[in-house]
């Protein structure tokens, strides 16, 4: 009798010891880790200070460590391929994405997103370049296009009309080139990028919006004669009026500093680049805050048609298959799409250029104190798109092994190595390998 009690004493104090353990465990608080490419500790203390506490506070059962990594995103490749990667996938867009989700590294996140309901939180556009055959593996940081700036005051100096079709882009640069002056500045030291940047600005703004969906849903091909004509006029641009910086020799050597500073000099006219530029431009002409503005890209052909603007994603985050904290890293990415008052914090210290998720926002969302010219960009990005007046940035609609094709390659025409036939003709190859493959990005 004694003996069934201390065993029924036993194992009730076993019970109890193991209900505390894990009521214990339930209650320490997870960790999850982050890696993003900000680097510069002002920029750091502002995500510490926009989004990591107010999340924690939200969420005390969540510790939420956002490091800064240089050249992250081979450092995240490695660590991807290593088993290291942090919970939460951080990406420069859709088109890094696709070598992840066929590894299987990344999640797949309609489960979560039904149970948050971000398909209706987020810009149709936006959520669907998150999908490969139907699955939902990212959800897009920021969104970007692609826009002109140019020193203002260069422009009112020498009485120059800001050029909204080619006629007046010639007219503008040739005035450029006369006084001594760059019509553009650019470079692709820093980040080969830059390449593409450009070729983005002219396809979208020489083709017909139809004629470039067709190509990137394999409808028509690379080798057809506007695409020709398009990358001909560019060709030309660059290559042989070197309305870039003075020329490709300088274009090789430039980078950020180089080129903003030229622009800020009055020794270049204009620049065309993505609207992380804001950020630039802001810094850079923090002496004479009024003497830039922007524009949107000239259309580079002879059809009357208004600018349009290249649809982009410049960040997306994703759930590492590997972590054991999906659930919870969930819980992140909904903190972010589901409160737009928490995104437009966290944008603020980027000058509304990054961390912008694209939800839909209006112009009377912003806050008071914005830069009017940045809020006129948002606005302005806002009601075009909704008109039908958008295109596709390499970035964003270029599958990896697209997009390093049709970046990198070009040197090799600009350089007279490579016929442009020949150029389109592989690029064209490379499409067909990701539509057999179906490895390619939803086209809205």
């Amino acid at each position: 009798m004694f003996r069934k009690l201390r065993m029924i004493t036993l194992v009730c104090a076993i019970l109890l010891v193991t209900s505390n353990v894990l009521v214990m465990a339930q209650d320490e608080p997870v960790t999850l880790t982050w890696w993003v490419e900000n680097t510069a500790q002002d920029e750091l203390d502002h995500l510490q200070a926009t989004l990591v506490e107010p999340f924690e506070e939200a969420h005390p059962n969540i510790n939420l460590e956002i490091t800064g990594q240089e050249s992250m995103q081979d450092v995240l490749r490695t660590a991807i391929l290593g088993g290291a990667a942090p919970d939460v996938l951080l990406t420069f867009g859709p088109s890094w994405n696709a070598e992840y989700i066929a590894g299987g590294f990344m999640e797949p996140l309609d489960s979560y997103a039904e149970q948050y309901g971000w398909e209706d939180e987020l810009q149709p556009w936006a959520y669907a370049t998150g999908t490969v055959d139907g699955t939902l593996y990212s959800v897009p940081l920021n969104y970007e296009s692609i826009v002109m700036f140019y020193n203002q005051a260069l422009f009112e100096e020498h009485g120059w009309e800001v050029p909204t079709n080619r006629a007046e882009l010639e007219a503008v640069a040739s005035a450029a080139v006369e006084a001594g002056i760059h019509p553009f500045s650019y470079g692709n030291r820093d980040a080969i990028w830059a390449n593409g940047h450009l070729i983005s600005a002219y396809l979208n703004n020489y083709v017909e919006q139809a004629d470039l969906r067709a190509a990137l849903t394999g409808e028509k091909q690379w080798t057809d004669q506007v695409f020709v004509d398009a990358f001909t006029l560019f060709n030309d641009d660059i290559a042989e009026k070197q309305w870039w910086a003075g020329g490709l020799e300088n274009y090789y050597q430039f980078e950020g500093a180089d080129y903003w500073t030229e622009l800020v000099n009055g020794e270049a006219a204009m620049i065309i680049v993505g609207t992380w530029g804001f950020n630039n431009v802001l810094e850079y002409f923090v002496d004479s805050p009024d003497a830039w503005n922007w524009a949107p890209i000239p259309n580079m052909n002879e059809s009357p048609r208004p600018s349009v603007y290249p649809l982009a994603i410049g960040s997306t985050l994703a759930i590492n298959a590997a972590s054991e904290h999906k659930d919870e890293a969930a819980v992140v990415l909904d903190y972010l799409i589901s409160n737009p008052e928490v995104v437009l914090s966290i944008s603020s210290g980027f000058n509304f250029s990054e961390w912008l998720v694209p939800l839909h926002f209006t112009r009377e969302d912003f806050p008071e104190g914005i830069d009017p010219r940045v809020q006129d960009f948002h606005s302005q990005f806002a009601q075009a798109t909704s008109e039908g007046n958008y295109g596709y940035a390499n970035w964003t609609f270029w599958p990896g092994p697209a997009n390093t094709h049709l970046r990198v390659e070009i040197e090799s025409v600009w350089e007279e190595l490579t016929p442009l036939e020949e150029y389109l003709a592989a690029h064209q190859a490379v499409w067909d390998e990701l539509f057999a493959s179906g490895n390619t990005i939803p086209v809205p």
